[in-house]
């Protein structure tokens, strides 16, 4: 019997509490938690962007939306239509296709990079 792996239900980043009991909503709104990217080297990139030493990210680890820049994380969806931009919430966020962790907000300053938007906002669904 072939069972499908399930995603972690708490954020891999190091210090973080989002997705444990009394840690799943911030301010009344639920915390978002994206999966760590099947593919190997974007997993590569943010393993080396969470900085942790005591365990590696898998296909099964989750990152909460904490740790990623706004313009990483798409809360709409976007249509042109009629010359205008129109968007439309989305009942649940998603990652742009180049989304990586970049802000560590438990640990020390040094340890957050910032990363700027680079070209367009794909959504990985």
């Amino acid at each position: 019997m072939n069972k499908k792996k399930k995603t972690d239900t708490h954020c891999f980043a190091p210090g973080c509490r989002s997705g444990y009991p009394g840690h799943r909503a911030e301010n009344g709104r639920k915390i978002s938690l994206f999966s760590a990217p099947k593919d190997e080297d974007r997993r590569k990139v943010w393993e080396r962007n969470l900085k942790r030493k005591d365990k590696p990210l898998t296909d099964t680890s989750a990152v909460c939306e904490k740790h990623f820049a706004d313009h990483f994380v798409a809360r709409d969806y976007v249509h042109i239509i009629g010359g205008k931009e129109v968007r439309i919430a989305r009942g649940k966020p998603g990652l742009t296709a180049n989304a990586v962790p970049t802000f560590l907000p438990d640990l020390p300053a040094y340890l957050s990079t910032s990363v700027k938007n680079q070209g367009p906002s794909e959504s990985a669904a």
